[in-house]
């Protein structure tokens, strides 16, 4: 899965949900790998640099100090928190969960993030990237078992 998320190219992060407006992974000075994401959900620019906390063959979990625009106004720092799993439901199929928690240690600001990023925007947004998200996993996985390797 983590061969899967950081060959993501910026055009198929583009084309998994309407709000996603670029994509790129990098290595950090120690090695590990990055996702860079910017998007706007419910209105808000994000910028989000992901580092792994769980990387798994069937998990990854991502934590991101982001930073946002509510409204494309008003500057926030947030902590978003990106688990990915694909969990096996019979021989032949599985279930791909795609969760995001958006969260900021000030009251005022969980009140904030709550009202604008509330469960309507995260569960619209992740309703149209989560099939998405699964049928490019699909995709890059059969490319992977005809050639051999993962075809870019």
């Amino acid at each position: 899965m983590r061969q899967w998320l950081f060959g993501l190219s910026d055009e198929e992060y583009q084309k998994c949900a309407k709000g996603h407006l670029a994509a790129g992974s990098s290595l950090m000075p120690d090695g590990t790998q990055t996702s860079v994401n910017v998007e706007s959900v419910g209105g808000h620019l994000m910028i989000q640099h992901y580092l792994p906390e769980i990387s798994l063959q069937n998990q990854l979990k991502l934590v991101s100090h982001s930073d946002c625009w509510l409204f494309h106004l008003w500057y926030v720092h947030l902590k978003v928190t990106w688990e990915i799993e694909v969990l096996p439901m019979s021989a032949t199929k599985c279930l791909f969960q795609n969760t995001v928690v958006v969260e900021h240690d000030r009251l005022i600001m969980k009140v904030l993030t709550a009202l604008f990023f509330g469960s309507m925007f995260l569960r619209k947004h992740n309703a149209a990237e989560t099939p998405r998200f699964a049928e490019n996993l699909v995709e890059m996985t059969l490319r992977k078992s005809e050639n051999g390797s993962i075809a870019r």
